[in-house]
């Protein structure tokens, strides 16, 4: 099976023998558990020193075990054999004392897990802490060399994380996996008559060689100065272009709605509209937990599902739900492999990479067709929009376009509308695709949108 490990951590192999043996005891007819470990190491660069340098880790397991139709959780922070025994007892009794759910009840994982294999960067790992710590160094230069107007740095970060889990059940199945992140990210501030702006970026890698440092760099420096000088302007309905990272927040805003689990609560932007066409032509939402490369790329969930990739809208048609076990249940279905979990909770429905389909035009062939408009570069409190109507009203900053030009920054104004309706009114789509963790998105055109200014 993919991802078999030949040995079992101390923790790990104390809780299966143990669970083992109160099974055959019918003290517990079937169990799971959950083990993850991960360590981390933050480097900052303030002045060409190191502002702070932490190192962490983390490890620990959870269990949930199934007493006829009852199925408690617990977990432990300590994989001493002790701690991993107490887990286990509170588990069989807080198992005793639910109440009987068949729909909860655990089952076997999945039995065609991919054969997929996940980026382990264990050169990157060993490279010299100096050595990164030069990096660091390296990112706070580049963006103070970018621009003269970026006056203080406050933050140029590397950091690295190695994180690996298992997954093992009462029937003799086994799945493991490991993977490591790095991250570069700046935050700055630029100042030019009197007026002063704070910019940033994040970018990440698999493997510390791939790290974009440079880009980095020229994004945080390029957020920082683009709205120096900003007036505000006047109130006007004027067709808009959503930058790609303002997109970004705008689907993970939205994102909520694809999940069963809301939909069955009827907390869902999207209730009642599975099958029915509610977003533009050119809008494509894919979930793909397959995805090479991605931020959250795995071959099983955290209940052992089989990882796919889900098309949740396609051509602006609302394809799929998300879904754990329990909720494919409710609905009648099949679980999508979207369970996730930490040690501290039982599994439950998330994200893995989500991305909205690029187009093939160009953002400034995009800005060009718009002729004249304005440009939304953020908008301020997305997660205050209404998670169930999607109505928002919110301050936002961008650029205005003139003759297709980008002209001069403007800020301190309002944007009302409803995150539905953006995206059911996208005339066109743009080819940059901009990642940020596990959510990508490219700039949008929108014919008409609202702007209260003066």
């Amino acid at each position: 099976m993919p991802g078999h490990s030949q040995a079992l951590p101390p923790g790990v192999e104390a809780a299966v023998k143990t669970l083992s043996a109160l099974k055959k005891q019918g003290e517990c007819h079937a169990y799971e558990v959950y083990y993850s470990k991960s360590r981390s190491t933050r480097i900052e660069s303030k002045d060409q020193k190191v502002e702070s340098l932490t190192s962490s880790g983390d490890v620990g397991l959870s269990i949930r075990a199934q007493v006829a139709g009852r199925v408690g959780f617990s977990f432990t922070t300590s994989v001493e054999k002790s701690a991993v025994e107490h887990a286990v007892k509170s588990a069989i009794e807080i198992a005793s004392i639910m109440s009987e759910d068949p729909e909860r009840a655990l089952e076997p994982f999945a039995s065609d897990i991919p054969n997929l294999e996940l980026p382990y960067d264990l050169e990157g790992l060993r490279r010299p802490t100096e050595e990164k710590v030069k990096l660091a160094f390296e990112l706070e230069k580049r963006v103070r060399s970018l621009d003269s107007r970026i006056k203080t740095v406050r933050s140029a970060a590397i950091s690295q994380v190695e994180a690996e889990w298992m997954l093992l059940n009462s029937w003799d199945q086994n799945l493991s996996g490991a993977k490591t992140l790095f991250t570069s990210s700046v935050s700055c501030k630029a100042e030019e008559n009197g007026d002063a702006q704070m910019g940033g970026d994040y970018q990440f890698a698999h493997y510390l060689k791939d790290l974009p440092i440079e880009l980095t760099a020229k994004k945080s420096a390029e957020t920082a100065t683009e709205l120096l000088g900003a007036t505000v302007p006047s109130t006007r309905t004027v067709p808009g272009i959503i930058r790609n990272a303002v997109v970004g927040e705008l689907l993970d805003f939205l994102s909520e709605s694809f999940f069963g689990e809301e939909i069955f609560k009827g907390k869902s932007m999207l209730q009642g509209k599975l099958g029915t066409k509610v977003f533009s032509d050119l809008i494509t939402i894919v979930d793909d937990a397959l995805l090479p490369g991605g931020y959250s790329t795995r071959a099983f969930d955290g209940e052992g599902s089989r990882s796919c990739t889900v098309p949740l809208i396609e051509n602006g048609v609302f394809k799929a739900m998300l879904l754990d076990r329990l909720n494919a249940k409710r609905f009648k279905s099949t679980s999508t492999g979207h369970a996730s979990r930490g040690i501290q909770a039982p599994p439950s429905a998330s994200l893995t990479n989500l991305y909205l389909k690029p187009g093939t035009q160009s953002f400034e062939a995009l800005t060009q067709e718009m002729k004249n408009g304005i440009i939304i570069t953020d908008l301020m409190g997305v997660h205050t929009a209404n998670s169930v109507t999607g109505n928002f009203s919110l301050g936002a900053s961008g650029l205005l376009v003139e003759n297709g030009q980008i002209t001069k920054p403007v800020k301190g104004f309002a944007v009302a509308g409803n995150i539905l309706e953006l995206f059911k009114q996208t005339s066109r789509v743009a080819s940059d695709l901009e990642r940020s963790a596990n959510i990508a998105a490219p700039s949008l055109l929108i014919p008409e949108i609202q702007i209260s200014g003066v």
